[in-house]
Formats: C-alpha cells, structure tokens, sequence
C-alpha cells in the first residue's frame, strides 16, 4: 500500500518552512504590509473627508520613539509610515536625548524627547539638546518650559496592557499650572487601534480636572515603538500654517482635535475650542466622515448632556444652548467605530 500524498506535486520547494531565509524576509516585510496599508486607506478618507469640512486641518502626532532609544524602528521607516499615512508631521521623541535629530532633519520630520521623571513621563518638544530630569516632577515641568520647551504629559494614567498608575501619580497632575497639554488616548503596545481601557481612564481623569476649574489640551499620539503603529491615532490640528513653530503655538491653545477617523471641531460664535466662553453661549460641532457618522455625545461638565443618532451622514453642522458651568465637548464616533474628541470650550 503506497503512503498517502499530503502535498500536490512539485509545491514542497515552495512552502516557507523549507525556506527559511524567505520566510524571516516575509516574517519582517508582511506585517509592516499590512500597516501601511491599513493607514492609506485612513489617509484617503481623510483627505475627502476634508472637503466637508469647515477648518483647514493639519493631522500629525507628538509621540513616537525609534532605535535611538527603546524601539525596532528606524527614523527612515518611521517617515515611510508617516508618508503612507498621510500626516503632515510627526514628532520622533526618543527617550533619552535627541541624536534622532540629524536623521529627522533629513528625512522632513521633527524631533523631541520624553525622558522619565518623578511619577511620570515627560514630552518635551522645541529643544535642541538632551533635557536631564531631575526627577521632581513639577520642577522637571517648569524648567522644561523655562528652557522654551512645549511640554506635554503623556500617557497619564499608565499604558496598555498593565501599566496603571496609582492615585498619587494621577493627584499631582492637579499641580500641574494652566493651561497644559494631556494625552487622552496613548496608543503604546497596540497597533491599528489606539483606544484602551487605559485611555477610558485617562479621559476620565480628564474631564477630572476640567471639572476642578483646570485647563487641559487633549493630545492622541500613537507612542509607537515600531513604525508599524504609526498613523493609528493622530491630531487634527486647525491651522493652515505648516511650520512647527505654528503647530506648537496652536496645540498650546487647544485648537486640535483628536482621532483615528472622523474630523471634528466645536466653537461658540468665533471662539473655538481652546478658548473660554460665557455661560449659557450657543455650541456650534462641526463633524465629517465620508465614511458615515454614526453617533455624537455632547460632555458638560463631565456629564453625557446629549446623545444624537446620526444615520449615516457625511458631516454635520449643528447648534444647541448649553447650561454648562465649566467646560463643555464633543466625541463623535463614525459608521465603523472610529471616533473623535475636540478639545473643550472652557465656561467663564
């Protein structure tokens, strides 16, 4: 009895347990693959999304690190990413110093660091040479701004799957002075979706300090330690200036929005989101995704205010009055679970 065949004739050669080098080459190549194309396909929505909306965008991320500190990737296949993706700018923030900075000049992206510091983390953008923390948070902090560096508090709660910070890293935050700027979605260990039970704290502690009379600019920055993730959370920054000096200065004053989909933005008459209104002004959301809007939440005052079913449309403009007595905001999620979050309209 002759023994059974468990292969079509002439295809042994071709599986890749019996070639292993192509198999490491494809092991390597195929995921990142699927990455990148993952983020052209956000980066075309995007783009058509863009022509319904009011504000000229610029869509880029603060956080991501390379092989000059703790990560797989190279400077150069981070701006591979970010060209398929996309982005008009992207920050390398390596964690000890800024020797990326010579490979980000020449490959049109820019530089920062986030060293660790008493309690957290610290993002420092806007500096030319290596910043040594002192491990005193709040002095870390000033002397960070001192220097003339944009900060930024990353990830405040901890990151996925088991960092979570205890309740005295997330108190000195309230030390923290006006305004400042706070990841509320960190995409650290996660690749295609960014938003984990670490960012539903985050937010929470968020709107914490929003409550307590704070002012905090949201950040969503994928914290990418292998190029792969990049692209999977980004900002939307409403500026049609393209230098970084622009991108700063506008961040710093809460005019961005933060998603892995849907364009988003709220205003009070010509105050936008970033800015302190009267109590009792009208709230104007402006939203767009080609690929369907599915369901806006309105946040005052830490409280779900307004729930609105929005069948499928492409971009939406809408008013309503507003009781809030200290911030008020918009999430908006898309047809496929994408989702978005402005920036708060701060109530006098």
């Amino acid at each position: 009895m002759s023994e059974p065949k468990l292969i079509m004739e002439g295809y042994a050669e071709k599986q890749l347990l019996n070639n292993p080098q192509q198999a490491q080459a494809k092991t390597e190549e195929y995921p990142l693959r699927m990455c990148r194309t993952i983020v052209e396909d956000a980066a075309q929505r995007v783009e058509q999304s863009r022509a319904l909306f009011p504000f000229a965008v610029q869509r880029g991320d603060f956080h991501s690190h390379t092989l000059h500190s703790d990560a797989i990737g190279t400077v150069a296949q981070t701006a591979e990413m970010v060209a398929s993706a996309g982005l008009d700018f992207q920050f390398v923030t390596d964690h000890w110093g800024v020797t990326q900075k010579e490979e980000c000049i020449e490959h049109g992206l820019w530089y920062g660091q986030e060293p660790a510091t008493q309690h957290h983390h610290l993002g420092i953008l806007g500096l030319e040479e290596a910043f040594t923390p002192q491990m005193d948070f709040l002095e870390d902090c000033r002397q960070a701004q001192e220097l003339g560096a944009t900060i930024f508090l990353p990830h405040p709660c901890g990151w996925w799957p088991q960092r979570v910070y205890n309740e005295e890293q997330k108190q000195i935050v309230f030390d923290l002075p006006d305004p400042f700027l706070m990841e509320i979605c960190n995409g650290a260990n996660n690749i295609v979706n960014a938003f984990d039970y670490t960012d539903l704290a985050a937010i929470e502690l968020w709107d914490q300090l929003l409550l307590a009379g704070k002012t905090v600019h949201a950040l969503g920055n994928t914290d990418a330690h292998a190029p792969h993730c990049i692209g999977m959370v980004w900002n939307g920054v409403l500026t049609d200036s393209l230098t970084q000096a622009d991108i700063l200065a506008t961040v710093k004053q809460g005019r961005n929005f933060v998603s892995n989909g849907p364009l988003l933005a709220i205003q009070s008459g010509e105050a936008l989101m970033g800015s302190t209104i009267s109590a009792g002004s009208e709230v104007t959301i402006h939203a767009a995704d080609v690929r369907g809007l599915l369901l806006l939440r309105i946040i005052a005052d830490g409280k779900e205010v307004l729930r609105r079913d929005l069948l499928g449309e492409s971009s939406v403009t809408l008013s309503l009055p507003t009781g809030a007595r200290r911030f008020v905001r918009a999430e908006i999620i898309s047809n496929d679970g994408r989702r978005a979050f402005s920036n708060p309209l701060y109530i006098a």
